[in-house]
């Protein structure tokens, strides 16, 4: 990824703090081997953001390689402290959400640790999440009045509430 863009606007300022964010991250992967030369990423707002094709991608090109020493994978989340407890009590059975459950344990104990690899992926996460949808208000939820989305929308919300 060779530039961050606003949207609307050429490009973000050099002393914006979400380019000195990703920046550290773009550095850190290309330190770790990844590769990513067809891709630009479009800062929209904190917590929206966009990959996208920075030029042409013929068919069968690799557009994004990232080694497997940079993914914070579900083996890893099984295998962490916190996740070895909870596969030992058979979490991954009765939770209704386990990957993701074992997922965002295991970003919440990187985070935790200065000298986590994986620092600089974690500081560019969003701080909220308002364009998720088990966040939207009850006036946005409206917008979908008569769509399936609302029913499943609800149905999630109540499926973290009862793994949490």
């Amino acid at each position: 990824m060779q530039e961050i863009e606003i949207s609307g606007d050429r490009s973000v300022p050099l002393d914006h703090p979400e380019r000195q964010r990703f920046n550290a991250m773009f550095d850190w992967m290309k330190k770790g081997g990844a590769q990513f030369p067809k891709l630009k990423l479009r800062y929209y707002t904190e917590d929206y953001r966009g990959v996208h094709a920075a030029t042409q991608i013929e068919k069968g090109e690799t557009i994004l390689y990232v080694p497997l020493s940079q993914l914070l994978t579900l083996d890893m989340a099984m295998q962490s402290p916190i996740g070895s407890l909870m596969a030992a009590r058979n979490f991954r059975q009765r939770l209704l959400s386990p990957k993701h459950s074992f997922l965002a344990t295991l970003i919440m104990e990187e985070k935790r640790k200065p000298s986590s690899p994986f620092n600089k992926y974690i500081d560019i996460l969003p701080k909220g999440f308002t364009n998720f949808p088990i966040f939207y208000t009850k006036e946005e939820r409206n917008w979908l009045t008569g769509s399936p989305f609302q029913q499943q929308i609800s149905d999630k919300i109540k499926d973290i509430q009862a793994d949490y």
